[in-house]
């Protein structure tokens, strides 16, 4: 007989599993599609911190794979802001009503990427200010929503950033903004061993799983998948803000 127990972290692997495949695959995903689950399976808190934790992990060993497409200039530029963007993305969390938040930063993002999806053809000149003005974007969401990655997606589209570059990049940025909420809460997740080898099998499982996905999905075909994924995140903390109201 199964020990039931073993049921949540049962669920915790399996959300996991996916959000590496997304993460190998489109170069983002990991904490759209794990937290909902790991939160249900673990709790608020602790969901969070291994969401935290796995993403940290899934991000740094993708870049051992996609490092040499990594773009130094543009990580120059959003990487450093989206640390920024964290402070007052803390500090909004302090002054105003989570649910009030959560729609309000949603209901942006949407409408920042369905104008970029509307104006495809139009390019926006990439520059440092724009690139820190994206990430400093990812920051606050991923400090007031969890939700860190359609920031980075708007500022990709609008200045037609190359998938593989984009994907590589994105790794690095995620990883220092997955740093930087651990550090912010000064807390570790407090799973047993054996619940830690299994998620961490698991992840390894679906980033290779994610790597044969990926050699058959290029381009734009894997652009479009970041945009269904960023709006699909979107969308999930809406719907959380409008459950809070």
């Amino acid at each position: 007989m199964i020990d039931p127990q073993w049921w949540p972290l049962g669920l915790a692997g399996m959300a996991v599993l996916a959000g590496a495949v997304a993460v190998r695959t489109t170069g983002m995903g990991f904490a759209l599609l794990s937290s909902p689950f790991l939160v249900m399976a673990l709790g608020p808190f602790e969901g969070i911190l291994v969401t935290n934790v796995c993403g940290i992990v899934a991000a740094l060993l993708n870049l051992t794979v996609v490092h040499a497409d990594l773009d130094w200039k543009r990580a120059a530029s959003v990487v450093p802001a989206g640390i920024v963007g964290t402070i007052p993305g803390a500090l909004l969390v302090l002054w105003l009503p989570p649910a009030v938040l959560a729609i309000a930063i949603s209901l942006l993002v949407i409408a920042g990427l369905l104008f970029t999806i509307a104006s495809r053809k139009l390019e926006v000149p990439n520059s440092l200010w724009v690139g820190a003005g994206g990430g400093f974007a990812s920051g606050v969401m991923n400090v007031t929503a969890g939700v860190g990655g359609p920031g980075l997606v708007i500022y990709a589209l609008a200045t037609q950033w190359e998938h593989r570059s984009f994907a590589a990049t994105a790794q690095l940025h995620f990883a220092v903004l997955g740093v930087a909420a651990l550090l912010a809460k000064w807390s570790l997740p407090s799973l047993p061993i054996a619940g830690w080898a299994m998620l961490l099998g698991l992840l390894v499982a679906g980033l290779l799983g994610g790597n044969v996905l990926a050699r058959r999905v290029h381009g734009p075909r894997a652009m479009r998948w970041v945009i269904v994924i960023a709006m699909f995140g979107a969308l999930l903390s809406l719907g959380q803000g409008l459950v809070r109201l």
